[in-house]
């Protein structure tokens, strides 16, 4: 498969000169994914606080403090940015995302949270319950189908996303939303690792709410109850 989004270069990347900078510290280069995800340096910058926090910084890293101190600034001023963008996707198609891909990769946890959220901001109950025939429904336009095929298939095992997928999204969405989407997908494949590692145990709102509008399409609480 063709990439589906081209990495930035250096020059194309100049606001995020700084997380580039860090890495090229720890690993002698700039990784390509890191290159994709340098159109949302907001993004970018959580995402690489989120690294040096799991895989931590010994007392002799090469990376000087002040570099990571920056990196909090910048973060900071980036997501201000982020959340005040015109362009930011909207949360309710963004759960419902989450949702299907959640479904995809088995997490009933996910599932019952991300449908639950997408209750709150104002989807409504049939397009919920509808969700795993988004395909064949006129409850779900052009652009929520591109967008949840795309889930389905990121969130499947293996990996089902192609070349078509890109192609399909780029008809409704620009490349920096497509990130958004991306982004959106791999938060919840942490989240689905993490709760099905450790069973988490789904609380009693959202199994209710699960069970009400999601049991005729499948799901169960299974290891989370």
């Amino acid at each position: 498969m063709t990439t589906g989004l081209k990495p930035l270069t250096d020059a194309e990347a100049r606001e995020v000169e700084l997380v580039f900078r860090l890495t090229k510290s720890h690993l002698g280069f700039v990784p390509n994914s890191i290159r994709t995800m340098a159109r949302q340096p907001a993004i970018l910058s959580s995402f690489t606080l989120m690294v040096g926090n799991i895989l931590g910084q010994t007392s002799d890293a090469k990376s000087p403090i002040w570099l990571g101190i920056r990196l909090v600034i910048k973060n900071v001023i980036w997501s201000l940015r982020n959340m005040r963008s015109k362009d930011r996707l909207p949360l309710a198609l963004k759960n419902l995302v989450a949702h299907v891909t959640s479904g995809a990769a088995g997490c009933r946890y996910c599932q019952a949270h991300t449908i639950g959220e997408a209750r709150d901001q104002g989807v409504p109950i049939e397009k919920l319950e509808a969700v795993w025939e988004f395909d064949r429904s006129d409850l779900f336009d052009e652009a929520e189908k591109s967008a949840l095929r795309f889930a389905l298939a990121a969130g499947s095992h293996p990996n089902g996303v192609t070349a078509n997928h890109f192609a399909d999204l780029r008809k409704h969405y620009t490349e920096d939303q497509i990130v958004e989407l991306g982004a959106t997908i791999a938060l919840f494949g942490f989240l689905n690792r993490w709760n099905d590692t450790f069973a988490t145990t789904l609380e009693p709102e959202s199994a209710a709410f699960a069970n009400q509008h999601l049991s005729a399409s499948g799901w169960e609480i299974g290891k989370h109850g």
